[in-house]
């Protein structure tokens, strides 16, 4: 008995052998690697801009902080099979559609869900890869277009051969790329493809044979040169751009041997000077940059390779000062340190020990007090001669529709014979047109006169504004350079777009339920109607006697509430009504048009052409959608041309129907004779009027028409008359029976 169990189990264990190691073949062995930094400096911290208490620090391990680097954190790992030696080149946080973060691991993409560590490797992805590259819009509205901006996400090998290596783009916070097509007029390197937040154009940072390095416009790569060009002075793998947040256009760009700024996304391009020393740039003669860090509100602070530290705010122009204190002698900081601004706008130091037995990586805080730091300088930085410099708009996103205007303001209370004044600049300056208007307002306790600064911003005329344009208005303090440090610029951030609700809505006047044609019972209760098959094209294009049968159409009330009223033997147009969300903005006076949802063509323009004062050739549906069948998008305010302007076609057919119809204009609908239902879809299409796609559906029932007659013309006509001539005859008939009466009574009585 022992021996046959014996049996079963040798049996039995070979059978799970021999399982197990065909599921092996089957399944790819998960590996756990630890994951560590392989990137142009010993370590880094990448920020969550969105949010200042999440941070990746990047060096010996890479961690994942949600506390500020308050609270210890085990080092990442990775499990899985794509992942070998776990280097990480790059990474950075993303919003869209979640909070999450991209990172290149062993030169491969992938995303990871902090919060649950859940990673994923990113799809479509064919090619070898070492940076990744996105904006953060922290705006607490999320639309569409926010979402656009956070969705985007490039990827690309630096160093690599312009046009030979692959370079990708993802709309999707960095899940699934594609190819984005970058073409190369000559032997160039990439060093970086950035997405700029203020012009929203995709720009390489190239480096070409003689070692000079510059942005390019992706889109039109071969004439669009974005800045001049600067001699490298350093290995070209040490060149790094930072993207300041904030949403300004400043850029960083910087190596060992070199400090650049931008204040308008790259255009032009300046050395970083020190505060007081006359032509003097950072860093100085045989000295290195060992690391830089910025802030939203402009900080930046450098820190050389001898300890120096420099800070700086950056405004017109990048100035920074030095600071008394050493890092490496007075903080007894590593070479290693990795540094950050935080909340208060003070720089936080860290030094990092990891504890082999609880796995975890702990960080200490050496913090630096700006303030206190520039009371010390040499040559001295004098104190803010501001007391308060505040606006009502800090940090707030605004929507700029065509003919729209924003109000902001500014308090203002400067110190007497202050230096400083406020300044207003813009991201986008072809765009957008500010009025100031400084005016006194009082005078404070201690006696400081104060003033407020309202400014006006509008779209400007003199140029065509692309929608979904981004712009930043920034108050600043003139020349101010590392003064009124605490006072930080006041920036607003306008979209030249849409804005989120903007809709339009019918008039309703006067409704067949109010009117009591119909109760909203009726059409609530699978209320239904015909279309005879007379009166309508089933391929919408207004052509007569192309339908075989009668159309029943199911009314619906959750759509079109109660249809208004209208008699048929009076010219009709529509009123509408421009609202954003619950808020009522005026009557559009805008030119629209209108067509009938089931084809429906028993109507017809009061106005042609000519009585219109058409000065070319109107467009009408017939023609409109000949270049485009489908209704919805066959007219619109992209493609719209009045027939006023001179430069359009010649006016060929002064007898046309004009098929446009405004507030502004004479022309009107003219109802045939008929009694029914009509589904119209009205669209504005005055491109000056509204970024907007507006366009509402409605329903109009049409009452009063005689019935329709069911013999031709002639006949109705003979039978009248024939009819006509029975009555007469009968009544000559009676006339002459009384007649008779009365002559047979009267002789009876002369008798």
């Amino acid at each position: 008995m022992l021996h046959k169990c014996a049996k079963i189990i040798i049996l039995l264990s070979t059978a799970l052998v021999f399982t197990s190691l065909a599921q092996r073949g089957h399944r790819p062995t998960l590996n756990e690697v630890m994951l560590r930094y392989d990137g142009p400096v010993p370590s880094t911290i990448v920020r969550d801009h969105c949010d200042m208490q999440k941070a990746l620090f990047m060096g010996a391990w890479v961690v994942y902080t949600d506390t500020a680097f308050v609270d210890g954190s085990e080092p990442l790992q990775y499990r899985g099979p794509e992942v070998g030696r776990g280097f990480v080149t790059s990474a950075v946080f993303l919003n869209a559609p979640m909070p999450h973060i991209g990172i290149v691991i062993d030169g491969k993409a992938f995303t990871l869900l902090p919060s649950t560590l859940t990673w994923r490797r990113a799809a479509g992805v064919a090619s070898f890869v070492t940076d990744v590259s996105a904006l953060q819009c922290c705006f607490t509205t999320q639309d569409k277009y926010t979402e656009e901006i956070n969705s985007l996400v490039l990827l690309y090998t630096s160093g690599s051969i312009v046009g030979e290596e692959r370079v990708y783009v993802s709309y999707d916070g960095g899940f699934r790329y594609t190819d984005l097509h970058v073409a190369s007029t000559s032997m160039q390197y990439l060093r970086g493809i950035y997405r700029l937040p203020v012009s929203g154009n995709t720009v390489a940072l190239v480096q070409d044979v003689y070692n000079n390095f510059y942005f390019r416009n992706t889109v039109n790569w071969a004439t669009s040169q974005l800045s001049e060009s600067f001699p490298l002075r350093d290995n070209p793998f040490y060149l790094r751009v930072i993207l300041v947040a904030g949403l300004r256009g400043h850029l960083i760009i910087w190596s060992p041997q070199m400090v650049l700024y931008s204040p308008n996304d790259g255009s032009v391009l300046v050395p970083v000077s020190e505060f007081g020393q006359e032509d003097s740039v950072v860093p100085p003669p045989s000295i290195f940059v060992q690391g830089i860090t910025t802030a939203g509100n402009g900080a930046i602070a450098v820190v050389m390779n001898d300890g120096g530290l420099y800070y700086g705010r950056l405004g017109l122009e990048g100035v920074v000062v030095k600071f008394p204190i050493n890092i490496y002698q007075d903080l007894g900081m590593s070479r290693h340190m990795v540094m950050y601004f935080d909340e208060h706008s003070d720089l936080v130091f860290l030094n990092y020990m990891y504890n082999i037995y609880q796995n975890q990586v702990h960080f200490k805080h050496f913090h630096v007090h700006v303030q206190q730091q520039l009371t010390q300088t040499s040559p001295p930085v004098i104190s803010c001669p501001v007391e308060r410099f505040s606006g009502d708009f800090d940090g707030k996103l605004f929507y700029m529709d065509k003919g729209d205007s924003i109000m902001l303001n500014v308090v203002y209370v400067p110190t007497p014979n202050c230096p400083f004044f406020p300044v207003v600049t813009l991201t986008n300056a072809d765009a957008l047109v500010t009025e100031e208007l400084i005016e006194m307002d009082g005078t404070t306790p201690d006696g400081y006169k104060t003033f407020v600064m309202d400014i006006g911003v509008k779209l400007s005329t003199a140029a065509v504004i692309e929608e979904e344009g981004l712009a930043t208005i920034s108050v600043d303090l003139m020349e101010r350079e590392v003064s009124c440090n605490k006072l930080n610029p006041q920036k607003a951030h306008v979209i030249m777009a849409c804005p989120p609700g903007k809709h339009i809505r019918v008039m309703r006047n006067s409704t067949a339920c109010s009117r009591g044609t119909f109760t909203p019972e009726q059409l609530r209760d699978n209320f239904t109607y015909t279309i005879p098959k007379e009166v309508y094209d089933p391929g919408l294009h207004f052509r007569p006697n192309q339908a075989d049968k009668d159309l029943t159409i199911k009314y619906s009330y959750f759509d079109h509430l109660c249809p208004l009223l209208v008699y048929y033997d009076m010219p009709w147009r529509p009123t509408f009504e421009l609202w954003e969300g619950d808020t009522f903005l005026e009557v559009v006076k805008a030119d629209f048009v209108m067509f009938e949802r089931h084809g429906m063509h028993n109507y017809k323009y009061l106005q042609t052409a000519k009585t219109a004062k058409c000065v070319s050739q109107p467009q009408d549906w017939i023609s409109m959608l000949q270049l485009n069948a489908h209704m919805d998008s066959t007219w619109t305010n992209q493609n719209y041309r009045s027939c006023k302007d001179y430069h359009g076609p010649s006016l060929t057919d002064p007898n046309a129907e004009y098929q446009v119809l405004s507030q502004e204009s004479r022309n009107k609908i003219a109802f045939s004779n008929y009694n029914g239902m009509y589904l119209f879809t009205a669209i504005v299409v005055d491109p000056d009027y509204s970024f907007c796609s507006l366009r509402t559906t409605f329903t109009v029932y049409v009452y009063g028409a005689f019935p329709k007659r069911i013999l031709p013309y002639g006949v109705l006509c003979g039978i009248f008359i024939a009819i006509l001539t029975t009555l007469l005859m009968i009544g000559y008939l009676r006339k002459r029976n009384i007649f008779a009466k009365v002559i047979r009574y009267s002789d009876s009585d002369t008798h």
